[in-house]
């Protein structure tokens, strides 16, 4: 699922009436819309099915995920989990002798796994792997430009500029 999973629990009436829920969903829906500018929303998946280290997880917990394509698919290219993370506010108090629980959210990334895969998917492909990369930083000096600026920059990496 996506914003429409969200504005579907939204409208569930137990969950409408829980302070927490509604800012989770919140913030659910205000980053499927940042996702929406940077044009990448249809990539995302939103699995509430989704379990993993539950013995010290505390709250949401999310995996990023790399999906072979239709056109990759007679590449011998290995895909899957490159990162994975989540709130784990339980977790520091196991080692702190007062047991203390302090708030805490971690993610871990597969780097090698992940330049492995680009490295693979450059040959295939038949390009240069590039030694020295040009890379843009959009600014503006007012807090106002938000979305103009996530345009802008979706608009560069459409066009193969890192931004």
């Amino acid at each position: 699922g996506g914003g429409s999973l969200i504005e579907e629990m939204l409208q569930d009436s137990r969950l409408s009436q829980n302070k927490q829920a509604l800012e989770g969903l919140g913030d659910l829906k205000l980053l499927f819309e940042y996702l929406t500018l940077f044009g990448i929303a249809e990539k995302i998946s939103f699995d509430l099915s989704l379990a993993r280290g539950l013995d010290y997880y505390t709250g949401v917990i999310y995996e990023a995920v790399l999906l072979q394509t239709p056109a990759q698919a007679e590449e011998s290219l290995n895909v899957g989990s490159v990162a994975a993370g989540g709130r784990y506010d339980g977790l520091v108090g196991m080692f702190d002798p007062k047991g203390h629980k302090v708030p805490c959210v971690g993610l871990s990334i597969g780097v090698e796994r992940i330049f492995a895969i680009l490295e693979q998917r450059i040959k295939t492909s038949g390009q240069k792997i590039r030694t020295t990369e040009t890379q843009v930083f959009v600014a503006t000096p007012q807090k106002n430009f938000l979305h103009e600026r996530l345009k802008l920059i979706s608009e560069l990496w459409d066009a193969g500029i890192k931004a």
